[in-house]
């Protein structure tokens, strides 16, 4: 038997192989029953699919589950990952997207609060709102002296989604997150919505907390990691009665609604309706508070057409 011969019955016995180890691969698994989405894959998030799903790449990165949403959502990007959107038929569309990468603060927004010890600034792709040690960062009625930026929402009904991130343990007595105001910059305790990340070790309100003019409305999960994705969703706003929806999320795909809030009648001001970001700390010693935001984007919803 020449060399060549051997060489070639030596290549079918290793392609029989092959076949037999990847068909026992198969059947460990599940065989024709495997889920993609599952614990067996290790470079996937374990999910069920319906019909209408798509799977994409996460910011893990792993492969994901991208539930459908309404009909007639056209898919996206919005801060690098794809995302449902309502399409051209029902009226909706991206109003305002920042994705913090340009080494300045976007014309279209409004500071307030800031100074020496309280400072806004956008740099190496995200957005940092700081106040120093010592310094009262508030967001209240009584006190609305913390760093907070904004934009008009000119439209309704809205939704706008921020990530947010901080560097080490959140210290106690202190928030951040993104709010819904009609009356930013003379108080608010009357008149915002306010989604956040918050530590508040006396009451036990820590992780992600909802709250309405002042009054808390929901707390969940006080072990929450971050980085957290944060979503409000706005019915309508300029002094209308309103609906709010509080959303937050670990992976930017799958949300988590913690609360509602109607209001009950119209808003106390006859400020315009705007969208934002801000940081808090409220009390003596009042801690060094910092947050670092990668995007915020606000999105006209159209409806279910």
């Amino acid at each position: 038997m020449t060399v060549d011969v051997r060489l070639a019955k030596l290549e079918k016995e290793i392609q029989r192989l092959n076949t037999l180890v990847l068909g026992a691969r198969r059947d460990a698994a599940g065989g024709a029953n495997h889920n993609l989405l599952s614990v067996t894959h290790p470079d996937t998030l374990p999910a069920n699919v319906i019909a209408g799903d798509v799977i994409y790449g996460n910011n893990t990165p792993k492969w994901a589950r991208r539930a459908k949403e309404n009909d007639g959502d056209v898919l996206t990007l919005a801060a690098g990952l794809p995302t449902w959107q309502p399409g051209g038929g029902g009226g909706g569309g991206m109003e305002f997207e920042d994705n913090f990468a340009d080494a300045a603060i976007h014309w279209a927004w409004t500071t307030w609060g800031t100074g020496a010890t309280r400072t806004i600034t956008e740099a190496g792709g995200v957005l940092t709102l700081h106040g120093d040690a010592g310094v009262a960062c508030d967001f209240w009625t009584a006190g609305n002296d913390g760093p907070q930026i904004h934009i008009d929402a000119p439209q309704f009904p809205n939704t706008i989604v921020t990530k947010v991130d901080h560097d080490g343990a959140v210290p106690d007595l202190c928030e951040f997150g993104i709010f819904a105001s009609c009356r930013i910059n003379t108080g608010v305790a009357n008149g915002c919505w306010i989604l956040g990340r918050r530590r508040w070790d006396a009451s036990g309100e820590n992780g992600i907390f909802a709250s309405r003019w002042g009054a808390a409305l929901a707390n969940v999960d006080p072990m929450i990691t971050l980085p957290v994705w944060l979503r409000l969703r706005v019915g309508g706003g300029h002094r209308l009665r309103s609906t709010c929806y509080f959303d937050y999320s670990t992976d930017g795909a799958i949300w988590n609604n913690i609360t509602s809030d109607s209001s009950s009648g119209q808003y106390p001001a006859t400020y315009g309706f705007t969208h934002g970001l801000y940081i808090r700390n409220w009390s003596v010693p009042y801690p060094q508070i910092d947050a670092q935001y990668e995007f915020f984007t606000m999105t006209l919803q159209g409806g279910p057409g």
